[in-house]
């Protein structure tokens, strides 16, 4: 990939940069806030955007392609579409992690890029399908030792989760050091869930979490993922989780031609 496929030039970023704060205010920590209030459910600004998007990790090899989808304010959205579709490729835009290489992708109307990390949790949540612990108290898995997440903030996480109760039989509750053998694959999925909503975004991103868990522990899940995208902007990977709702599929098909369609 070439810097100039890659990467938007310095005056375009300084350009939308500047567009960005007189819709939007500053994005520093203080005045977040501010922005989410004005625009998370005013409806003609689509919560999330990727309009004309094309990207790839190699160059000359497109994963997506001219990928376009708008998702409104307190929206459902459904992805679906075989292995290789650019699903998680879209979860990664979303996020940031990386840039198109043509067409835009942005949250309320800012490029991801341009939001500060320690703003970026506030409006964005993702639920990993392969939860990935770090070294540290149980707190720690759910706030990632975030300087600007209380204890209270964790807490009302794990209940909202449906952990809260597990955790508090443990020798020292939330400050027990933490090991992936303490907790079974569906409390480590509702740990996952905790971690994704401590900050309270206003859009979730959920990926195929219930895989490979038995139909039990699935629906515990499946329960905390519900209570989860509550008052949310939800994209998901989980095809079964909104079945039933008025939640929209999207379904990603070779070359990226998508169909849309309402859940009966």
């Amino acid at each position: 990939m070439s810097t100039s496929a890659g990467y938007r030039t310095y005056s375009r970023h300084c350009r939308d940069f500047i567009v960005s704060v007189s819709l939007c205010s500053s994005l520093n920590a203080s005045s977040l806030k501010k922005k989410e209030e004005m625009y998370v459910w005013r409806t003609e600004i689509p919560a999330v955007e990727l309009q004309g998007v094309s990207f790839g990790y190699e160059e000359g090899s497109p994963v997506l392609k001219d990928f376009s989808l708008s998702v409104a304010a307190g929206e459902h959205v459904t992805l679906r579409g075989r292995t290789g579709s650019g699903k998680s490729t879209v979860f990664r835009l979303i996020m940031g992690h990386y840039e198109p290489w043509c067409g835009n992708v942005r949250i309320f109307g800012i490029e991801p890029e341009l939001i500060p990390d320690g703003d970026r949790r506030k409006l964005i949540g993702y639920v990993e399908q392969q939860f990935r612990m770090i070294p540290g108290t149980v707190m720690d898995q759910i706030t990632l030792r975030d300087s600007g997440l209380s204890c209270a903030d964790a807490v009302k996480a794990a209940e909202l989760a449906g952990i809260h109760e597990m955790i508090s039989t443990l020798p020292e509750g939330y400050d027990t050091t933490c090991d992936r053998s303490m907790f079974s694959q569906g409390q480590i999925q509702l740990l996952a869930i905790a971690r994704a909503v401590a900050a309270d975004p206003s859009v979730l991103l959920l990926d195929e979490i219930t895989a490979n868990l038995d139909s039990e522990t699935e629906k515990e899940v499946m329960n905390a993922l519900q209570a989860a995208s509550r008052d949310r902007t939800v994209i998901s990977i989980s095809h079964r989780l909104f079945i039933g709702d008025e939640s929209r599929r999207v379904t990603m098909q070779e070359k990226n031609n998508t169909h849309t369609k309402k859940h009966d």
